[in-house]
């Protein structure tokens, strides 16, 4: 029985601290057309492109598919599902961090710098996340945990039944979508499916085989296009 193959490709650096987080940054976009190049050259072709319907991760796919088109290869057309956008970062902080300053005060002062400031953000962000993976800590409006890996696992078995055998299909999406499909399918709790996000590069590419009776890790995290330019200020995170 024939596999088939997901790229799961996160989108370039957005722009943190600016007022539209969402738009990929000139650093971002460099590093997607770095990635649509090294896919390019190495011969990947895909039989269908989707993505979320955030701005960072079409634009991503886009500059793919732009590169792809004036270098005169065939490109599908990019197609967008909600399910595979990024959880919502504000939202969740926002519905957490009473409880959090109360146990942590200095906490406050993190949280009036935290898009100014990385280490801010790192510590308001992470010490949110490991609560909201927990379920403990879920608040009415708020998406959850399970929620977003329910999300995910539909968006990704709906595509997986529309393609069948012996395709590939790149997806561009988000860390934490990323990070869901992880503990879907290789049934790791959320603590440690989020400390792997933390980890997943902008335009780094995780991979899934399937076919009809079970879906398998191929790779996570590929980060060639980037290594190669020997310019460590490719690699981001955030």
């Amino acid at each position: 029985m024939a596999m088939s193959m997901i790229y799961l490709i996160r989108h370039g650096q957005a722009s943190f601290g600016h007022d539209n987080y969402d738009r990929l940054s000139e650093l971002g976009i460099r590093q997607s057309r770095i990635l649509a190049r090294h896919l390019f050259d190495t011969g990947f072709q895909p039989d269908a492109v989707y993505s979320g319907t955030m701005e960072r991760q079409t634009a991503t796919a886009e500059e793919v598919i732009s590169l792809y088109r004036a270098g005169g290869r065939s490109m599908p057309g990019l197609e967008q599902l909600i399910g595979l956008n990024e959880y919502d970062t504000t939202a969740i902080v926002t519905a957490l961090f009473p409880a959090m300053a109360e146990e942590n005060p200095s906490l406050h002062d993190d949280l009036a710098r935290m898009y100014a400031s990385k280490a801010s953000f790192k510590r308001v962000f992470e010490t949110a996340m490991l609560r909201w993976v927990t379920g403990g800590y879920d608040k009415d409006g708020i998406e959850t945990w399970e929620g977003l890996k329910a999300r995910v696992a539909r968006d990704m078995k709906t595509l997986m039944e529309r393609h069948g055998n012996g395709r590939n299909i790149a997806i561009f999406t988000s860390g934490g979508a990323i990070a869901a499909s992880l503990s879907n399918v290789l049934g790791l709790p959320g603590d440690t499916a989020m400390r792997l996000n933390w980890q997943i590069v902008n335009t780094s590419v995780t991979r899934y085989m399937y076919n009809e009776e079970r879906i398998t890790m191929a790779g996570f995290n590929a980060i060639a296009h980037l290594e190669i330019e020997r310019d460590p200020s490719l690699i981001t995170y955030r």
